[in-house]
């Protein structure tokens, strides 16, 4: 019994250390609950993220805005240029310029102040609104869920990996903008209040420690949203 448990650690010692340093300290019997449950652990971790789960939630309408985000981005800016104030057309273009980072749950979950921008369509031009809060947080069954809980036009909804670097937001907004949360339409869709409709967008974190969103196609006043954000703790908040 002895010698078949000294070739358990063995193999736990190369394959997973931590948990072989405490199955170590039994002399006999099987293996206590807390190191099966930190193999089972760490072997979830190798799981890869299903870049495909997202596909099952969204509406077939959002599944269509994202294949055209170039398309609102390019036709956005066109629209801004003639009358959006050159400081604000640069500052969106650096946002949508910048390079990004590998992004996980640790990195994304987390409290944030959060802008919104505004570019093209009704508008033509680029408007930069003042600060509000965000946050991000890991819900009991592992998914990421995203508030905006501040100010006008909020919204909540499910995050799910798209990419290494992209996570795919599908979000509702809150009952007349600012009441109770409301949650996204699913893939049968059947949202059509413009004032009510979903919000898809792109979550990314740039290289300069901040967070982009970006909305193609958001129905109402423009041609394309970012949600630009940064982690409160910096701010002290």
């Amino acid at each position: 019994m002895l010698r078949i448990l000294g070739l358990g650690i063995l193999f736990l010692a190369v394959a997973f250390p931590a948990a072989a340093e405490k199955l170590a300290k039994t002399k006999d019997g099987p293996p206590p609950p807390f190191a099966v449950e930190e193999l089972q652990a760490r072997e979830a971790q190798r799981q890869p993220a299903d870049f495909d789960l997202w596909k099952k939630h969204v509406t077939a309408f959002d599944k269509d805005r994202l294949s055209r985000m170039a398309e609102a981005i390019g036709q956005g800016l066109d629209e801004a240029k003639a009358n959006a104030d050159p400081k604000d057309l640069a500052h969106v273009k650096a946002i949508l310029g910048a390079d990004t980072l590998t992004l996980t749950p640790d990195t994304l979950v987390k409290a944030y102040r959060c802008r919104t921008i505004k570019v093209g369509g009704p508008i033509g031009s680029a408007i930069i609104y003042g600060w509000f809060k965000c946050n991000i947080a890991k819900m009991p069954d592992g998914r990421l869920f995203f508030e905006k809980t501040t100010g006008s036009q909020r919204m909540t909804g499910y995050l799910y990996p798209m990419s290494d670097t992209k996570w795919v937001l599908l979000a509702a907004p809150n009952k007349d903008h600012s009441g109770p949360a409301r949650d996204y339409s699913g893939p049968k869709g059947g949202i059509t209040d413009p004032q009510m409709q979903d919000r898809v967008g792109v979550v990314e974190w740039l290289q300069n420690g901040r967070y982009r969103i970006v909305f193609p196609y958001p129905v109402l006043e423009s041609t394309f949203d970012i949600v630009e954000m940064e982690c409160a703790c910096s701010m002290g908040e």
